[in-house]
């Protein structure tokens, strides 16, 4: 899980090198032409990195169950496999349970989206038992839970509104307005967000 979380770290800083680029861009060309929808891609990127996050815990969590290394939560006992599956898995020898284990969660939970606050605390409920999980992840992030799920959502909305509406106000036919204030601010949340579910629920 620790890997996970290095490579989250490395896909959130790749995400700010386009506020970098933005700020080169602001500072060296006069021109009429707008640079702000490279912060509308950092949005994507850095909330495209917290998603990933989340299903890297999940999988390589349920992994760690499947292999006796974590105690199994209630949700992870209720979850259903194929017939096939089941056959792959007890004919196993190469490749290695663990390993067909492992694909057929890609497979499972590929077209699933981990960034609204109410679909994370469903995802990590397949490897973590805490009932007030939101609750928990605000503490230590140093917030209270109400914040930082209307601050989640909020951004999970921006990021659609990007990617399938091209940001644009259907009352006006503009584009809303962003700053780069507004895109750092949601690339901070988002790496303290990712930082604190590794904490608290990677092994030691």
């Amino acid at each position: 899980m620790h890997r996970a979380l290095n490579l989250f770290r490395t896909n959130i800083e790749e995400s700010k090198n386009l506020t970098s680029l933005y700020d080169y861009l602001q500072s060296s060309l006069h021109s009429p032409l707008s640079f702000d929808d490279l912060l509308r891609a950092q949005i994507v990127y850095s909330v495209s990195a917290f998603d990933k996050l989340i299903h890297d815990i999940v999988r390589i969590g349920m992994v760690e169950i499947f292999t006796g290394r974590r105690q199994p939560t209630s949700k992870y006992l209720a979850e259903s496999i194929s017939i096939s599956t089941y056959s792959e898995l007890i004919n196993a020898t190469i490749p290695p349970q663990d390993y067909i284990f492992e694909q057929a969660l890609f497979k499972k939970f590929k077209t699933v989206s981990y960034q609204e606050p109410t679909k994370v605390a469903d995802g990590l409920s397949y490897v973590w038992d805490e009932k007030q999980k939101w609750q928990k992840i605000a503490a230590k992030m140093g917030i209270d839970d109400q914040t930082a799920k209307t601050r989640l959502k909020l951004i999970a909305d921006r990021r659609n509104s990007i990617v399938h509406e091209a940001d644009i106000d259907l009352s006006s036919n503009q584009k809303y307005s962003i700053n780069r204030a507004e895109c750092e601010s949601i690339t901070t949340f988002l790496y303290e967000c990712g930082e604190a579910v590794v904490d608290l629920v990677a092994l030691p």
